[in-house]
C-alpha cells in the first residue's frame, strides 16, 4: 500500500475500530443472525471487520463493497492477512453500482451496513438500504441494524452554541461571520461542555429498515419544557436495534462511543418557560434531520 494512499483514510476509522462496545454489539447481533449457507452483503466495509465477523460466525460467503478505493485496498490486505481471502470479496464500488450476476452471484439473504454518523442518516443509510432492498437482497433478508430511533432534547448550552455562532470578538460585532456557520447538525461530545436539557428525552423519528419506505418526510411534534432556561438548540442521538435483542446507542450517557451526539443550534437562542410546550417541525431527507421551531 502506497503511504500517500493511507493518508486519505479518515481519522475517525481508528476511533471506530477501537470502540469495543460497538464491535461487541455488532458481533453479538451477527452471531445470532448467521444461518447455515447464508450469503452476506456488507455495505461500506471500511476495514472489513464486520465481514470477517460474519465469516467467523458461519457465513458461507461475504460480498463487501467500499466506495473509497484506498480503503477497499486496505480491507483486501487485512482480510488476506487474516486468512479470509477465499470467503470475502471486496468490491471498490458504491452499493448502488453493484449488479447481480456481475458483482454478486445471487441476492444476499443478510445485509450488514454501518453507514451511520452521529445523527444516524448523514452517511446515507436510508438510500443505501432502499436500493439494497430493491436490487441486492432477498425479500425476507435480515438487515443489521433492523430498526432505529432518533431521540432528542431541548438544549441549553452557551458553550456549544458558541461552537457554531459568534456575535462579538474583542468588542467588535463580527456576527456577519455566521454566514459560514454549519447548516444542519454537527457532532459534539456533549459531556465535555456545560449544558442542561430543558426537556425529557423524546422520540423524534423511528425507522424500520426492513419494511418502512425510508423516504423523506416531515412531521410536527410538541414537547414540554421541564425547566425554564435559554434554548440554544436541539441535541439528538440514535438508538439502534441490531436484531435478536441487541441494542446500541450514542446517547448522552454513553461517554465512550466513538459516535458523539448530534447538535443543531438555532442562530438566535430564545428563553423558554417551564411547563410551556414548544412546537417543532422535524424534516428528514436522505442525509439530514432538521428541527425548526414553529
Amino acid at each position: 500500500m502506497n503511504p500517500t494512499e493511507v493518508k486519505k483514510i479518515p481519522r475517525w476509522h481508528f476511533a471506530m475500530l477501537n470502540d469495543v462496545a460497538r464491535n461487541d454489539a455488532f458481533e453479538t447481533a451477527i452471531k445470532r443472525s448467521i444461518k447455515t449457507n447464508c450469503n452476506v452483503l456488507d455495505i461500506g466495509t471500511g476495514s472489513g471487520l464486520l465481514a470477517m465477523l460474519a465469516v467467523r460466525h458461519g457465513a458461507k460467503f461475504v460480498t463487501s463493497c467500499e466506495m473509497i478505493e484506498s480503503i477497499a485496498n486496505l480491507a483486501e490486505d487485512i482480510i488476506a492477512y487474516n486468512g479470509f481471502e477465499n470467503l470475502i470479496k471486496i468490491i471498490p464500488k458504491k452499493s448502488q453500482d453493484l449488479r447481480i450476476g456481475k458483482d454478486l452471484t445471487k441476492l444476499a439473504n443478510i445485509l450488514i451496513t454501518e453507514t451511520i454518523d452521529c445523527g444516524l442518516i448523514g452517511e446515507g443509510i436510508l438510500p443505501t438500504i432502499r436500493h439494497a432492498r430493491e436490487s441486492l437482497i432477498t425479500p425476507e433478508a435480515l438487515i443489521i441494524p433492523s430498526k432505529a430511533k432518533i431521540k432528542f432534547g431541548l438544549l441549553e448550552s452557551e458553550q456549544v452554541h458558541n461552537l457554531n455562532f459568534v456575535k462579538h470578538a474583542s468588542k467588535f460585532n463580527v456576527s456577519a461571520f455566521n454566514a459560514f456557520s454549519t447548516i444542519g447538525y454537527f457532532p459534539v461530545r456533549l459531556s465535555t461542555w456545560q449544558y442542561s436539557l430543558l426537556s425529557e428525552p423524546t422520540t423524534a423519528l423511528e425507522f424500520d429498515f426492513r419494511i418502512d419506505s425510508l423516504k423523506p418526510r416531515q412531521q410536527k411534534i410538541s414537547i414540554q419544557v421541564e425547566r425554564s432556561g435559554t434554548l440554544h438548540g436541539i441535541v439528538f442521538w440514535f438508538e439502534l436495534d441490531l436484531g435478536n435483542n441487541v441494542f446500541f446507542s450514542n446517547t448522552i450517557d454513553n461517554k465512550k462511543s466513538h459516535w458523539m451526539q448530534a447538535v443543531q443550534c438555532f442562530e438566535v437562542p430564545i428563553f423558554v418557560q417551564k411547563n410551556n410546550h414548544i412546537e417543532l417541525t422535524i424534516r428528514q431527507d436522505d442525509t439530514n434531520i432538521d428541527f425548526e421551531i414553529t
